[in-house]
This record gives structure tokens, C-alpha cells and sequence, in this order.
């Protein structure tokens, strides 16, 4: 809906030179951290993405062949969505000794009403910290309806911990509800919330800076490459507008290796004015995200799901839109606890170019503060290509032991 006026000029055209200018100026992003040398971190990082793909399974049969988790164990498979509730599964792992919840990413459109509602005129908070108000709304429904489950399963089984986890906005959810347990005392849950921890994929900004530092110590985010979701935002749309009208299109394109390039378009002049028509709609993206009056009472008929998009206003004098103007931004979000970065490199001995990946922990305090324009901003995002991702780094990393067990 936020972008449904832009025309075909200002995606192909607008967008493709930023992409260019990103990827000529710098073709990746520097990550401060430290290089993962262990295969026991990314084994159970492996275990815990093939739990978050089963929440995108059909049912608790699907789940099961494609975890360690038997069906016989999924006591509760909910497949179906609804507003501000995606859907999730509980199930027990005997092995490691888990209570796993896993909640499900965007799969229908209510989830993508989840998503689209971010926050609202008064700020969002959770006991004074700022939150994704989609993801919070859901983790609330989750805590008043799954408490009592929870409960008796870490009744039932002694020395069990709970596990949380989730990809995309089910890693939002997943991270956020860890964060509202933690909070909690042992006699407001009935068990110790030191039991619960979280291990998200591919998690959108969800909270304030001091509230994903300072859950590092429970909350795990994995990151891939140039996975546009964990950088989209509100601020980061921003940054990317003015990044683009404080650039001097014009000498940019008549560089000799973007000749080839100009043949799309008549002149310079098109290519500047689709360019600039782009940050406008951005900005106009960015303000459609953040006002609650386009989720008004429809959002709680799910019979009538789809929010209201206001006309464009219309340009000043000075070329700036009357949205941009008045346009007051929210407190910035970030990505939750300690972050794992999936880095995709390429092979400098091979002719071909062949790619593989390391794994990197990135510093406590360094966060994503730009979008990354991308071939693979999407397909990063996927869960499949996270789990692929983190089987490659495996195959680089020595084995903890060399027994060869079969043939001793």
C-alpha cells in the first residue's frame, strides 16, 4: 500500500543508481566483531533455524521432519494467524532438555498487519523502553494466553529450560516475549525467569538501543549479509532519502563507466528528477509506517483487513512535501541481543569467483544504520538461506573431535 504509486521509472531507474552508487562506493559492510571459530556455536545455531523453518510448516507432522523435535512431542501446533497473533507451536526436546516455543514469521496478511502497524502517535513503550507496537501487541496475547501452558510444561519437566524462537517477525515476537519474561519475578510466573533465553533469525528493529544491549545475555539474533529486513526502518528509510538528495546526481552519471548505463534514459535530467521522486516517497513510505490513523478500527475486524492510504501531499515551493515537513521521527529501533553476522565472501584463488561464508559475533553496541541495496536483500532474508548459509561456514571449521567412529 505505501508504495503502490510508484511508477515503473522510479523502481528501475531511481532505485537501480542508488544500488549502483552503494555498491561502487562501498560493496559491503564493515562488521566490528569477532570471527566464530567454534562448530559447536553454529551446530546450535543450525538446530535452532531448522525449529524456526518449522513454524512454516503445514502441521506438527511437517515440524518433525524437519527438526529434531518427534510429533509425538509438539503438544500444540497452531498453523493459522490472526490480527497481532502469528502462528506458533509448543513443543518439548528430550535431548537438550527444552521447552521450545517457536512463533512463526510473516506467512499470511495478518501477519503483514503485524508488521505494517509499528507504532502510533504516542510513543510505544514497554516499562519505559521503546517497541515495535505490532510485535508487542502480539508477545502481550502471547503472555496472557501461553503463560499457563508454559507453566506446566516446566512443571511437568524439571531441569527443562524454555527455549524461544522465531524468524522474521517471529524472531521479534520470540526476543521481545524473552525480554517480558525476564523482567518478570519467579513468583509472578510460577517458575524462574532465568530459564528463558532466545534465538532469532532474521529479527526486524523491534527495540530501543539500551533494551537490545542489555538483553545480550539471553537473546541471540542471527543476521545475513544484506538481509534488508533487519535494517528496515523508519530512521534507516530516512537516511537512505537524504542520502540520496544530498548527492550530486548529475557528475555521478557522467562518469565514464556509467555511459553505458545513461543508454536507459534520455538525459541526465530524467534520471535526477526520478531519482529525487524516489526520496519523496520514501519519506512519504516512512510517514505511512508510523501514523496509527491508517490502522483504525478495521484493524480489529478481521474481516476488513486492509489499512487506509491517505493521498500524497502535495510539493512546496521548495520541492519538499508537506509530509516531509511535519514529519517527526520516532526513537530508533535496533535489533535485539547479541548478534551472529552471516558474511559472504568470495574465494580470491578460483577463477569463477565462488562464494562462501564465515560466521562473525559482532560488538556489543554496533548496530545496522543503513539499508543495503542489494541483489540479495531478499533471498538473505530467507530462512532456508540462513540455514544454508550456516551449514557452509560448518564445512570450513575443524571438527571438535577426529575419531572416526564408525571403523575404531
Amino acid at each position: 500500500m505505501g508504495v503502490q504509486d510508484w511508477s515503473l521509472s522510479d523502481l528501475t531507474v531511481g532505485l537501480y543508481f542508488i544500488y549502483l552508487r552503494q555498491a561502487s562506493a562501498n560493496p559491503l559492510e564493515d562488521i566490528n566483531g569477532v570471527l566464530v571459530s567454534s562448530d559447536a556455536i553454529v551446530q546450535d545455531l543450525m538446530y535452532h533455524t531448522e525449529l524456526a523453518k518449522g513454524c512454516y510448516k503445514d502441521s506438527a507432522a511437517g515440524l518433525a521432519r524437519n527438526s529434531m523435535l518427534r510429533e509425538s512431542n509438539v503438544l500444540k501446533y497452531v498453523k493459522n494467524s490472526s490480527i497481532l497473533r502469528p502462528g506458533y507451536y509448543i513443543g518439548i526436546d528430550y535431548r537438550k532438555k527444552l521447552v521450545i516455543f517457536g512463533i512463526r514469521g510473516t506467512h499470511s496478511v495478518y501477519d503483514l498487519i503485524t508488521d505494517v502497524a509499528s507504532s502510533s502517535h504516542e510513543e510505544v513503550t514497554f516499562e519505559g523502553y521503546s517497541t515495535h507496537f505490532g510485535t508487542a501487541e502480539a508477545t502481550r496475547w502471547f503472555l496472557a494466553h501461553e503463560i499457563g501452558t508454559i507453566k506446566q510444561c516446566l512443571d511437568k519437566h524439571q531441569g527443562f529450560r524454555l527455549r524461544l524462537v522465531g524468524h522474521s517477525l517471529g524472531g521479534a515476537i520470540a526476543s521481545l516475549l524473552a525480554i517480558m519474561l525476564r523482567k518478570k519475578s519467579e513468583k509472578e510466573l510460577g517458575f524462574s525467569p532465568e530459564l528463558v533465553s532466545a534465538v532469532a533469525y532474521a529479527t526486524p528493529p523491534c527495540v530501543s538501543r539500551e533494551l537490545a544491549e542489555s538483553c545480550s545475555d539471553f537473546v541471540t539474533t542471527v543476521v545475513m549479509q544484506d538481509d534488508i529486513v533487519p535494517r528496515l526502518s523508519v530512521a534507516s528509510l530516512t537516511r537512505l532519502r537524504n542520502e540520496i538528495l544530498q548527492t550530486d546526481w548529475t557528475s555521478i552519471i557522467e562518469k565514464e563507466d556509467w555511459k553505458s548505463i545513461m543508454e536507459l534514459v534520455s538525459n541526465a535530467k530524467q534520471v535526477v528528477s526520478s531519482v529525487q521522486d524516489v526520496a519523496r516517497k520514501l519519506a512519504y513510505y516512512a510517514k505511512f509506517r508510523t501514523n496509527k490513523e491508517y490502522l483504525d478500527s478495521s484493524i480489529q475486524q478481521e474481516s476488513d483487513i486492509v489499512p487506509r492510504v491517505p493521498p500524497l501531499s502535495k510539493p512546496t515551493a521548495d520541492g519538499d512535501s508537506v509530509l516531509e515537513k511535519e514529519q517527526t521521527m520516532p526513537e530508533e529501533l535496533f535489533v535485539p541481543g547479541t548478534v551472529y553476522y552471516l558474511k559472504r565472501n568470495t574465494d580470491c584463488n578460483s577463477n569463477s569467483g565462488i562464494e562462501y561464508f564465515t560466521l562473525w559475533r559482532r560488538h556489543p553496541g554496533d548496530h545496522f544504520q543503513r539499508i543495503v541495496l542489494s541483489s540479495n536483500l531478499i533471498s538473505d532474508h530467507k530462512c532456508d538461506s540462513h540455514y544454508f548459509a550456516l551449514r557452509d561456514v560448518l564445512k570450513s571449521l575443524p571438527a571438535s573431535t577426529n575419531d572416526d567412529i564408525l571403523f575404531q
